[in-house]
């Protein structure tokens, strides 16, 4: 009968200490997800999560050059307050050397570290919500859209779209951006040849897949114009799926720079977010 008792309460208490360890937020910063140093994560975890909690991998913008992590940690930490998990991923930059599918290579290699991590961070293996900011929101719709892992839901904010149409391209020479295109895509563009089949595979507007997708743009983008969220907008519609296009009326391709708008953009993703990442 002591046995029993000591039974019982070894295991009343081992389901009590689990399940207080489930209710602990973390946050983990600078977390390696690969072997180059610029490939790390922030991990923010809250409190009440379970395996049903809607997970996002959100990847910062910077025109796939530049920038870093911190600079969408405004958004990773609205996300986290509405309790939803969250990591924050650097991925390699675009060269002479590297290019799109390399940076896909590196959101692959954080999507399957998060999803090994999920015994261990209480949190679901599968499933995951794929956001990001520009040329980060381009990254998250090319791998939803192409990658054979599930995924629940896309949130993207001023994000190129598509480079099919020759007047894109033209647009990006204007302000500058044409050498940035090339290295992401590997290949030089010129008005001389066909279009390489590289410009078709890169765009996600050619490789729509019927995951729930949230778009928010500013209507007055004059880095990524506002024609990029229209064309996807009116490829998810052709193609029957979910989508939500959200227009940031005089808003600019910092599209959160304003607290209206911020508080506006965010409440849109987190909405979208717990309607179709769980």
């Amino acid at each position: 009968m002591k046995i029993e008792s000591l039974f019982f309460f070894f295991a009343l208490f081992s389901s009590y200490f689990l399940h207080a360890q489930e209710l602990v937020e973390k946050k983990i910063f600078n977390s390696p997800y690969g072997k180059d140093p610029r490939q790390i994560m922030d991990v923010f975890l809250p409190k009440d999560r379970d395996q049903n909690t809607p997970f996002v991998i959100l990847i910062h913008g910077g025109a796939w050059t530049t920038a870093s992590k911190e600079n969408v940690r405004e958004f990773q930490d609205s996300l986290f307050n509405h309790g939803i998990c969250v990591v924050s991923i650097n991925h390699r930059y675009a060269s002479e050397t590297i290019h799109y599918n390399e940076l896909l290579s590196d959101v692959d290699l954080a999507y399957r570290y998060c999803a090994s991590r999920s015994s261990d961070w209480k949190t679901r293996s599968t499933g995951f919500v794929m956001a990001g900011v520009s040329s980060g929101g381009h990254l998250a719709l090319l791998y939803a859209y192409t990658s054979k892992n599930k995924i629940k839901a896309i949130v993207e904010f001023s994000a190129p779209t598509t480079f099919v149409d020759s007047s894109v391209i033209k647009y990006t020479e204007r302000i500058g951006l044409k050498p940035v295109i090339e290295k992401i895509m590997g290949i030089p563009y010129s008005d001389d040849r066909p279009l390489d089949s590289a410009y078709f595979l890169i765009s996600p507007t050619q490789q729509i897949k019927k995951i729930p997708t949230l778009i928010i743009h500013g209507q007055e983008d004059d880095v990524v114009q506002f024609v990029h969220a229209q064309t996807l907008a009116d490829s998810l519609l052709s193609n029957g799926a979910i989508h939500k296009l959200v227009p940031i009326p005089n808003a600019g391709h910092d599209i959160n720079k304003e607290k209206n708008d911020r508080d506006k953009i965010y409440g849109e993703a987190v909405a979208w977010i717990k309607k179709y990442g769980k």
